[in-house]
């Protein structure tokens, strides 16, 4: 097979691009591990500075000794054993800054970075001494460099899938930083906003009931019930930040006097007092649970079975149910309501989605009632159809104490 010599043009264009390569990837790794570290971008005319630098040094290592065609020990000694070394300090030097520099951080991605930058700096160092013996003039076989092609290809995978997982660990850590930071502003935010709220609908309360002129009276109404309404939307946030902040709680509960508070609370609520309440206390509805997430849970659902049941039937109803069976607890609330369309169902439980113009809450209840229950690390499911009703079954494991 025919090959270019070693001073041909082609071969020589050859052998910078290759050398180019190698260290403007050196150079490449260095600011990207730079970047991941202090988390900001790489200064870019000290970047441009290295990256002329590597080009310079690969255009010299090419041309050196090219008009001597004996020299090959020589060539390979400069094109690719000085490289070596070169590329060999800056990973093994890299690899014990990452250690160093990120002691405090555990993450996966700088481990295999860490691992793969020490030993890929070590194999480097492995190609100089190759090179390096003949010149000395001693001759000594590495029966494993025939295989070193094959290890630096797993190495540079190990790097790149090491630096993608750091950067994404990164993402993610900011990201929940975010989160936390936006649910403590939402949450201090909503807590503010409740006294003047409170104020307003007391001074509304006073004038409603001192006011003689029958428009007046109606248009304060209006304000105290959109008041009402607004007071509702900050305490669906507050509860969904109260969720998202507080760790589980396990106690003993009785889950009738739990069901007892939580319709004490909503059997004044418009309607109410026309629906039937289809429950059986029994002494054995017991369970561990963290109380303050089962009052969310059944509050909500059973607040939307009240807000958006039909009246007009002949007999609206709710029924609770409870079961526990293996370590697991059923909790079944259904009505005979007005029911939500199939297409709705899987969007119920979204942030401010609300099935219709009608509906009158703030579209975090079913929001709020599957993030309680993903806390508790349970399900929950819907089962309803137009004019039918409604059922939502939650289950729940019982967590011991």
């Amino acid at each position: 097979m025919w090959v270019y010599p070693v001073d041909h043009p082609v071969w020589v264009s050859l052998t910078v691009l290759s050398i180019s390569a190698a260290y403007i990837q050196t150079v490449l790794l260095f600011a990207g591990t730079w970047e991941l570290i202090n988390e900001k971008k790489f200064h870019k005319p000290r970047l441009y500075l290295m990256l002329l630098s590597a080009l310079i040094l690969a255009a010299i290592s090419s041309v050196v000794f090219l008009g001597d065609l004996t020299a090959s020990d020589e060539r390979f000694f400069v094109r690719v054993s000085l490289r070596a070394i070169i590329t060999g300090i800056g990973f093994l030097a890299t690899g014990v800054w990452i250690m160093v520099t990120t002691a405090t951080f555990k993450g996966l991605g700088k481990k295999l970075l860490t691992v793969a930058f020490i030993v890929f700096g070590l194999e480097q160092i492995n190609y100089f001494i190759v090179g390096l013996l003949p010149l000395l003039g001693i001759e000594y076989k590495f029966p494993y460099v025939a295989h070193l092609g094959l290890l630096d290809f797993f190495l540079q995978a190990l790097i790149g899938m090491g630096m993608v997982i750091w950067l994404l660990e990164n993402e993610r850590r900011d990201l929940k930083k975010a989160n936390a930071d936006l649910d403590s502003f939402f949450y201090s935010t909503s807590h503010d906003l409740r006294s003047p709220i409170a104020s307003i609908l007391g001074l509304t309360y006073l004038a409603k009931h001192q006011s003689k002129d029958q428009e007046t009276l109606e248009i304060f109404e209006r304000i105290e019930g959109r008041i009402q309404k607004l007071d509702e939307v900050i305490n669906d946030i507050l509860n969904y930040s109260k969720n998202s902040k507080r760790t589980l709680n396990v106690t003993k509960l009785d889950f009738n006097v739990l069901l007892d508070d939580v319709i004490g609370s909503i059997k004044f609520a418009k309607g109410a007092s026309s629906i039937r309440l289809d429950y059986e206390p029994d002494e054995k509805n017991q369970l561990n649970g963290d109380k303050d997430r089962l009052v969310t849970i059944l509050n909500n659902l059973i607040s939307n079975s009240v807000k958006y049941h039909d009246l007009s039937k002949q007999d609206p109803h709710i029924k609770i149910s409870f079961h526990k069976s293996g370590g697991m607890v059923t909790i079944t609330i259904a009505d005979n309501g007005s029911g939500i369309d199939p297409k709705d169902h899987t969007k119920v439980f979204d942030m401010f989605y609300r099935a219709s113009t009608d509906s009158q809450g703030s579209g975090l209840g079913l929001f709020i009632v599957k993030e309680a229950v993903k806390k508790l690390n349970g399900t929950i499911s819907l089962e309803s159809a137009p004019g039918v009703g409604s059922t939502f079954k939650v289950v729940i494991p019982e967590p011991e104490l």
